[in-house]
């Protein structure tokens, strides 16, 4: 998930951080990317990966049933400490506190408050990467459950839990989201604002449904976490009798998402999202993405106005704002529709029976690798550019001029990112992302029909898909880059 204050103040970070600990001074600006010459042509990239995807699918094809399933492998069990989780649980409620309280009472600067960076950084961005590897460890800290439990809210719930709502209110809420990260200006008293009112939408509906279902269901953060948590070796059981007490539990890697599947289009449409949503963050704001719109119209239109480009512009730019924000609200929806169209080719060449809206649900965990996989990498730069300014954020948190860590004033800039570098590391956890959901998706065609044949014939659309996903993953990543 890209973070709207690094792409809108990056150029300030250094400044910041500098004038941050000695309460002043000229620094020089430090830019997030610069421009990078690709040393080969891009389309070798795209034809590397692609050929990559067919060899994987290839091999795959070739190797016995079983070597994929994971029902008997044998689990290794170890009980959490049960001082850890509780010390989890205090740290998340201290650190969301910390957020709203630097949103309302620190700087309206995006760059010298900690607020943004604790919540886009460290827990969209940070925590969703450790969960891919640590599992869902957000399930036991989560900060929303463990000061409910402690009121004891949502204990006795007055209304069951609507099977119709399903995970709308957590699909919803993650529109909202993406709407405060990309469209809101980035303010920190905004972000503060929106988490004050997500709690009282997380009370108000653990109230009237009972915590257990609303966490399971409709709360955003459990949501994400969950799916995000799949790919995981280890997973987490809490103690039935004692809700304090938590079991680690080892896996298979990619394991999780072969354990479950989605019930409702719903949680369907939130794994969409979660790949859809990076795409158009990456994309939205680049000249390409405006000239689809300003160079079509000023074309097809141009009887309109003549000459007049005056007009041509008031005529157009407040049709461009709907475009630019319609985007991210049809986004999941377009991908819905290609996906969908994928799972009807499915259905059309086994030439069985199987509803679309069942093989939809059944292979849509196998896109959990891909989504996190173009996450990182969207927001890799992001994640270099930020690291070297969180002591200074650290040190003062409210932007206030405190230095409560006692750092010394940097002399000079760092040096820039080498955007080849990163590039290539971009490049490989997309690719490596790829690979794991055409592993995923063969496993579960292997479950979900009787014969090798239809096995094969089901993840040739696949395939498809997921080589077209390499492409416009690569596509969006290399806009800001010098391309051949």
């Amino acid at each position: 998930m890209g973070i709207r204050l690094a792409k809108t103040q990056a150029a300030l970070c250094l400044t910041v951080a500098v004038a941050t600990c000695a309460g002043g001074g000229a620094a020089c600006a430090h830019t997030l990317v610069t421009p990078y010459d690709l040393p080969i042509p891009f389309s070798l990239y795209v034809y590397t990966c692609a050929i990559t995807l067919v060899l994987t699918f290839g091999v795959l094809a070739l190797v016995p049933p079983a070597s994929v399933r994971h029902d008997h492998a044998p689990r290794t069990s170890i009980r959490l400490p049960r001082l850890l989780p509780a010390a989890g649980q205090a740290s998340a409620v201290a650190l969301l506190t910390l957020t709203i309280a630097a949103g309302l009472c620190g700087t309206p600067s995006p760059i010298a408050n900690i607020a943004p960076t604790l919540f886009w950084v460290g827990m969209m961005l940070g925590l969703t990467a450790v969960t891919a590897v640590l599992g869902d460890i957000f399930q036991i800290v989560n900060p929303w459950s463990a000061t409910l439990r402690i009121l004891q809210i949502g204990v006795h719930p007055r209304l069951p839990y609507p099977p119709a709502l399903a995970s709308w209110p957590a699909f919803a809420c993650y529109l909202a989201l993406s709407w405060l990260e990309l469209i809101a200006p980035p303010r920190p008293a905004l972000l503060a604002w929106a988490l004050l009112a997500y709690t009282a939408l997380t009370t108000a509906g653990a109230t009237l449904f009972g915590r257990d279902a609303w966490f399971r269901h409709a709360e955003l953060f459990s949501v994400f976490f969950r799916i995000s948590g799949m790919l995981a070796p280890v997973s987490y059981v809490p103690d039935p009798t004692q809700p304090a007490n938590w079991t680690a539990r080892t896996r298979p890697i990619l394991s999780g998402t072969l354990e479950t599947r989605p019930h409702h289009i719903s949680v369907l449409l939130f794994v969409l999202f979660m790949l859809a949503g990076t795409t158009y963050d990456g994309v939205w704001q680049t000249s390409f993405w405006a000239g689809l719109y300003w160079q079509n119209l000023m074309t097809w239109l141009h009887p309109l106005w003549g000459d007049d480009m005056a007009r041509a512009q008031a005529i157009l730019a407040p049709g461009y704002v709907i475009y630019q924000r319609g985007g991210l609200l049809a986004a999941p929806f377009v991908y819905l529709a290609v996906y969908l169209m994928v799972m009807a080719a499915i259905r059309a060449v086994i030439g069985r029976r199987m509803p679309t809206r069942t093989l939809a649900l059944r292979f849509a965990f196998s896109l959990i690798p891909i989504a996190l996989a173009y996450m990182l990498a969207h927001s890799w730069t992001l994640l270099l550019t930020v690291l070297p300014v969180i002591p200074f954020l650290l040190t003062d948190p409210f932007g206030a001029g405190w230095n409560l860590l006692g750092l010394q004033r940097l002399s000079a800039e760092p040096d820039p990112l080498d955007m080849g570098q990163a590039w290539h590391i971009e490049v490989a956890l997309i690719l490596l992302g790829h690979i794991a959901s055409v592993y995923l998706a063969h496993a579960i065609a292997q479950r979900t029909f009787p014969t090798r044949r239809d096995v094969w014939l089901s993840e040739l659309p696949l395939l498809c898909l997921m080589v077209g996903y390499t492409f416009i993953g690569l596509t969006v990543l290399s806009l800001p880059l010098v391309l051949h």
